[in-house]
């Protein structure tokens, strides 16, 4: 029986996911990033992460998470929309029009959570239950979903949508599941339509989940690089062992293809299979508790059988070759469509087992935030001669509703730094984070190697707000902080921020002084 990776497995985990991908890592990096870099998020883990993201998952599969958009300012970049859009549904010469009433299979987004990020939404060395960094990748994939697609940093701070999808659990789930959804609706235009195009059969979402992972030769399964096999040479992807099985054991050491080794580890590892076989395998034999139970319930369902002609000639890497390198379109892209429906060879699609969510449940994940703020509204800065700064200003949020209350930062002027006084310092100025009503606990220290376990009721943000003298011109700068709460009650906290470089005389301005 597999177990659940550790927190420091998670980053080494995450290391071998980005490593494995097809894509160039620069590249993809400055694309998926922004001109600005990565987002600096605060992020909340739940202590009991099973049962919460389980039920989270399954609302988002509905459209049931956040079936709600709503502004949180009048700035341009204020709105936050991550409703469900639905799916089409249908072969490719009968598609119909996209339904909101069709699900996710919740079981999928399950698989790919786990894959993409273990279920965790936030780094490593955050304890479950606590309160600390978003889990973020070196392509800048964040939280559970490592969500990509519209996260890039190019005015130096995010928008509403990106920050809340960066700090609530919830929003980062429904968003992952948008993505997934985005990619089932490509098709048949863009992508190959699997079996009827329906989206309660567990087979037919095979170009979708392909396609979450970023539709990649690398995840072809019958893919030969040099371009000089054709499909009766090989039955899989010839870049990959080919005694590894159908689908990857996701840890199992029940699974058939655990194949174990004298030291107990399987002889083939997540690398060794696609991003497809990852995910389907994770279906059918989802990973384990701490107690011993399975996260999720396992799914039956086929995958594309390669010794029967109709599927194996669809697979053929002139196929997705052509696609490739001429531009995905119907024409294409048709030639790529297998049936997962095949009587006279026993292949029937399988429809998946979780129950429909309960849409009243996403009330108690959202809860109800209500921001408090404490700190002065003024803050004079300033930037001695010897390089060390004075006087900076300190601010609190905290929640005095109820869950996790996300709130944004903005500043007018990239010399201000916001960030907690405990923040390492090659961490740059926080864009986001929480605070945490009294109802959760917050755990301060995990019970791991003997260790016990310490929470406290709710978490405040303790904020110091500094400058960056390197950015600063000489002389006094004017700049401004706001605190935008994401959802809840509370209003918007702004701090009036004085900088001065390169006096070494006592300056006074109005309202506010300070010495030498």
């Amino acid at each position: 029986m597999g177990g659940p990776l550790t927190r420091v497995g998670l980053l080494a985990l995450v290391l071998s996911a980005a490593l494995s991908y097809g894509l160039s890592g620069s590249a993809r990096r400055v694309e998926a990033c922004g001109l600005q870099g990565p987002f600096e998020f605060d992020t909340y883990e739940p202590e009991n992460y099973v049962a919460v993201y389980n039920r989270a998952i399954e609302l988002a599969a509905e459209g049931k998470a956040v079936p709600f958009s709503y502004t949180i300012g009048p700035t341009a970049d204020s709105q936050v929309d991550v409703t469900y859009q639905g799916l089409t549904s249908g072969p490719r010469k009968a598609r119909l029009a996209v339904d909101k009433n069709l699900r996710v299979p919740p079981s999928i987004y399950k698989s790919i959570a786990w894959i993409e990020s273990n279920w965790s939404n936030a780094a490593g060395t955050v304890p479950y239950g606590g309160v600390g960094p978003i889990l973020r990748s070196f392509d800048c994939g964040y939280g559970l979903g490592q969500v990509t697609s519209g996260m890039a940093n190019n005015s130096g701070y995010p928008s509403a949508r990106q920050a809340i999808i960066g700090t609530q659990f919830l929003f980062n789930l429904a968003e992952g599941v948008r993505i997934l959804a985005d990619k089932w609706n490509q098709a048949p235009n863009f992508r190959p339509v699997a079996g009827n195009g329906d989206p309660a059969a567990l087979e037919d979402w095979y170009f979708a989940i392909w396609s979450y992972n970023g539709f990649a030769a690398i995840n072809d399964p019958t893919y030969d690089s040099a371009h000089q096999l054709e499909w009766k040479d090989y039955t899989l992807n010839p870049l990959k062992p080919a005694l590894r099985g159908g689908v990857y054991h996701c840890g199992d050491s029940s699974a058939p293809n655990y194949f174990p080794q004298e030291s107990g580890s399987p002889k083939y590892g997540y690398g060794d299979y696609t991003y497809t076989e990852r995910v389907y395998g994770c279906m059918r034999y989802p990973p384990f508790d701490k107690q011993g139970n399975r996260m999720w319930t396992p799914q039956v369902f086929s995958m594309p059988d390669l010794s029967i002609e109709a599927v194996a000639s669809a697979f053929a890497p002139a196929n997705f070759i052509s696609c490739d390198e001429f531009g995905f379109n119907p024409a294409c892209v048709a030639k790529m469509d297998y049936p997962t429906t095949i009587p006279e060879k026993n292949v029937v699609t399988h429809k998946d087992s979780t129950p429909p969510a309960d849409a009243a449940s996403s009330a108690s994940l959202l809860g109800d935030p209500q921001f408090h703020y404490e700190g002065s509204p003024n803050a004079l800065i300033v930037a001695n001669s010897d390089g060390t700064v004075t006087a900076k200003s300190a601010i609190t949020v905290s929640n005095v509703g109820l869950g996790i209350a996300p709130f944004r930062i903005r500043t007018s002027a990239d010399w201000i730094v916001v960030r907690h006084d405990t923040d390492p310092l090659q961490r740059k100025s926080l864009n986001a984070g929480v605070a945490v009503g009294q109802d959760k606990d917050v755990v301060t220290q995990a019970p791991l190697r003997g260790q016990q376990r310490i929470a406290q009721k709710g978490m405040d943000s303790r904020l110091v707000i500094t400058i960056n003298p390197a950015k600063m011109p000489k002389g006094v700068s004017y700049g401004t902080v706001f605190i935008e709460p994401l959802l809840g009650s509370g209003g918007v906290f702004q701090v009036n921020v004085v900088g001065v470089k390169g006096f070494d005389y006592r300056i006074v301005i109005p309202s506010l002084s300070v010495g030498p």
